[in-house]
């Protein structure tokens, strides 16, 4: 009984996290469209559509929101906006948002923080500390063979020793690997050119994103961690809320 209510409830978390990202993803196609419209053209487009591919993203979904930026139906006037907020434990934190309604937003994200007693930052006096990175993530390696005149394409596990060797080839500043996950970063300027040569070398790209990395890092107790944890976890919830950056030491 508990065990099934349990699969129930993680079934209709999972589905409201998928609706929500989504949305954000149909949004952030429309805001990066605004640009330029072919995304050949406009790198930024460009990610937002493989982002959403790989958050597999119905295309019903990438459909409307072409047709939202090409104004063949009615869409939002939507902004990329910034929050940026000060913790008394050193903890900086951005939250980047998107939206419509800029006072809806503004005011929904004020009250969640000052009830957790954050102090708002001025424009750049917290972003400052955070730098744009690319950030991509890979987890296995394909395989493609000639057999009796047809190509085969196989998966293979990741080999460490194998991808510490290759990754020295390619643009890449720093990798992590964590459990058979490799996270890799590039700076900004390098994301596109790393994350071809990445793919060239047939690694399976799991996500990949341009993100706010925190230049240094702080440590807190784990009372105020798992009152920074809610406070993130309320933020995720809103509709209008598309990252959260912050400074904490994992």
């Amino acid at each position: 009984m508990w065990r099934r209510h349990s699969i129930a409830a993680r079934k209709a978390s999972w589905d409201a996290a998928k609706s929500k990202r989504y949305s954000i993803l149909s949004k952030v196609i429309q805001i990066a469209a605004k640009k330029w419209a072919d995304p050949k053209m406009n790198p930024s487009l460009d990610l937002a559509l493989q982002k959403a591919r790989y958050w597999w993203v119905p295309r019903d979904i990438i459909d409307r929101a072409i047709l939202k930026w090409s104004w063949q139906l009615e869409g939002e006037d939507l902004q990329e906006i910034f929050y940026e907020w000060y913790w008394p434990w050193w903890v900086a934190l951005v939250i980047k948002t998107l939206t419509s309604n800029t006072n809806r937003t503004a005011q929904n994200v004020k009250l969640i923080m000052n009830k957790y007693l954050w102090t708002l930052g001025q424009p750049g006096s917290v972003l400052w500390q955070f730098t744009e990175k690319g950030i991509i993530i890979t987890n296995w390696k394909k395989k493609i063979e000639n057999i009796k005149w047809k190509e085969i394409e196989s998966i293979l596990p990741l080999n460490k020793e194998e991808f510490e060797n290759e990754i020295l080839e390619t643009s890449a500043s720093d990798f992590i690997i964590e459990d058979w996950v490799v996270v890799i970063y590039t700076s900004k300027q390098d994301f596109s050119e790393t994350k071809k040569q990445i793919e060239n070398l047939n690694y399976n790209i799991q996500e990949a994103d341009i993100q706010y990395i925190p230049n240094n890092e702080v440590s807190i107790s784990d009372i105020e961690k798992e009152w920074l944890d809610n406070l993130i976890s309320t933020l995720e919830d809103d509709e209008d809320i598309d990252q959260v950056y912050y400074n904490l030491k994992e």
